[in-house]
Parts: structure tokens; C-alpha cells; sequence
């Protein structure tokens, strides 16, 4: 799916938007926090969450938990959570909210490990902000080291899709990289078949069994303790191309070096006149106090470079304004 990303980082901000959604993203290093707010494009429908998160730096992980959600719409609000408390008996007054969504509300309020690359932008925003734990450096090995291990990954299920009795394909569409059977009009229907059939028989159809191969077959690829992992989650190769090429932006951008400030410096010219200046007035000034003699003619220069070093400076500076 198509999604344009914006950042702010004056104001610590990532906007997302999609066919559907507009993601805004508002993060408070400080605090660990993240205040999120979800709306529905050309709907007044806003979902409102604020997560708590915490890194850890070997290995590198996050883990998130969701201390508050809302919602607003065009009549009400309701909540769902508040400090970090399901409100269950809130919830049940509502039809809709059944008890595997309360089950599932109550998951987001314990610390819970998320995978880093599920969403790039934001997790990877979040590496960044604390390069009290996660210094720059070990930032950047982190995000080139994934980019090989993803590569690697990706090389590594071709080759198994290749070796597969059962003729699989890697298929690419709107939301990204799946391995499924040839598409052709045989396995078109065998689809609609497998939909047609009553639920408890769809199983033991040919299209259930092609699903359960598919699925036992991801496992073997993605599931790290089986013999056959490849290095990379299902996530990470579904998004494989978005991800390596969002990466490798971040690789790419270049700090800005600080600019030196640089003081004006008083142009040869302006310098001459100056000291002209300062020579005729500082010689008619003494002349009054002092008769005219050869010592004191020296001492006389020596006053007036002296004074020149200090006032000149000043009279320079002036000029520059």
C-alpha cells in the first residue's frame, strides 16, 4: 500500500498518510512517550492513543504498552483505557465490545517486545532520539547491519522458493511480497470453489490443503527456531523493498557540519582611513601637553600605535555594522 511519510523533527513529529488513514505521530523523548492520533480520511472518526515505550541496546529491542485510548466521533467519545487500565466495565456497556476485544486491550497494556521493522519510520525515529542508550554510531552498524541481514534473507527464501517440489512463486501486489502457487485460471477456480464450499469442509478441499502447505512452508522460513529460518521475519520480507530502500535513505542523509561563525573582518581601505584618523587626532591632542623634543616625539609614537591597537579595534568594528 501506498503511504507518503512526512518528518518534523523541530517538533518531533512523523505524519503518515495512506488511501485510508492519516497517522500523526507526536514523540516525547523525555517522558518515552508517544501520542498517536489516527483518523479516518473524510471522516470525523479520530482514534487517540499515548504509548510508553523503553530501549534496551544489546541486543537492540523495543517494547511498547499503551497507557491510554480513545475515541471520538460525531455524537460521543468513548474510552477504552486510562492509566494504563482497561476500563472494562466501560467497555461492556457497549454490544460491540466483546470479550475477545477486551482480551486484547488487556495485551496492550503489558510491556510487549515490537518488531522494530513492522514500522520502520516510527520505531527507527525512536532508535534516534535516544543517543543516550543507542549512540550514533552503534545506530548507523544497526541499520546497515539490517539491511545485510534482510538482503541476506531474501536471497536465502528464493532459493528455497526455487527448490520447492510444489511449484511456488514469490508474488509481488499492493502489500508487498507473499509465495503462493501460479496464478492462472486453475488455481482462480479452485478459489472461488474453496469459497463456495461450507465452512468445516474447506479444509479438506484442494485449495485448503494448497493454504495449509503455503502457511507450514512460511513457518519453516520465518519462524526462528525452525532448522530452515532465513534470518528475517515475514515482516521484515513482505516489506523487504520499502523497508531497504527507507533504510538506506537514513544511511544516506549526511549531519549538517556546524558552521563557524565567522567575524567580519575590516576592509584595507577601511583600515587606512582609520589610522590616518587616529594619528592626525591622537598627535594634536598630545601636542597641547607636551613641548616638542626628540625623546618626547618618541614616546609620542609609541602612544599613538598603542592607542591604535586599542581604539582601532573598536572604530573597525563600528564600521563593519
Amino acid at each position: 500500500m501506498k503511504k507518503e511519510v512526512e518528518i518534523f523533527d523541530d517538533e518531533n513529529s512523523i505524519v503518515i498518510n495512506d488511501e485510508h488513514t492519516t497517522n500523526t505521530f507526536d514523540f516525547f523523548p523525555g517522558e518515552k512517550k508517544i501520542k498517536i492520533d489516527v483518523s479516518i480520511n473524510d471522516d470525523y472518526h479520530h482514534n487517540y492513543s499515548t504509548i510508553e515505550y523503553k530501549i534496551s541496546d544489546d541486543p537492540i529491542e523495543l517494547k511498547m504498552r499503551t497507557v491510554e485510548l480513545y475515541h471520538e466521533f460525531v455524537g460521543g467519545k468513548d474510552n477504552s483505557i486510562k492509566d494504563g487500565v482497561v476500563l472494562e466495565s466501560e467497555l461492556r456497556k457497549n454490544k460491540f465490545n466483546n470479550q475477545e476485544r477486551i482480551d486484547d486491550l488487556k495485551k496492550e497494556v503489558e510491556w510487549s517486545k515490537v518488531p522494530i521493522f513492522g514500522n520502520p519510520e516510527v520505531n527507527l525515529y525512536i532508535l534516534s532520539k535516544h543517543p543516550e542508550i543507542i549512540s550514533k554510531d552503534e545506530y548507523r552498524r544497526f541499520l546497515r547491519q539490517s539491511v545485510e541481514r534482510i538482503n541476506d534473507g531474501i536471497a536465502k527464501v528464493k532459493e528455497l522458493v526455487k527448490k520447492d517440489s510444489h511449484g511456488l512463486e514469490i508474488h509481488t501486489g499492493d502489500y508487498g511480497m507473499s509465495i503462493w502457487y501460479p496464478d492462472n485460471e486453475s488455481e482462480k477456480k479452485e478459489s472461488e470453489a474453496y469459497w463456495d464450499l461450507p465452512k468445516e469442509k474447506r479444509d479438506d478441499s484442494a485449495y485448503g490443503k494448497k493454504m495449509k502447505y503455503v502457511d507450514d512452508f512460511n513457518k519453516s522460513l520465518f519462524d526462528e527456531k525452525s532448522s530452515s529460518y532465513v534470518g528475517i521475519s515475514e515482516i521484515e520480507f513482505r516489506s523487504s523493498d520499502e523497508i531497504v530502500e527507507y533504510v538506506q535513505k537514513l544511511l544516506d542523509k549526511k549531519d549538517e557540519p556546524a558552521k563557524k561563525e565567522v567575524e567580519p573582518k575590516t576592509s584595507k581601505i577601511k583600515k587606512i582611513i582609520i589610522s590616518l584618523i587616529l594619528t592626525f587626532l591622537l598627535s594634536w591632542i598630545v601636542s597641547w601637553f607636551v613641548d616638542i623634543n626628540p625623546f618626547l616625539i618618541f614616546v609620542l609614537v609609541q602612544i599613538i600605535a598603542f592607542a591604535q591597537s586599542i581604539v582601532g579595534g573598536w572604530i573597525g568594528k563600528a564600521f563593519d555594522k
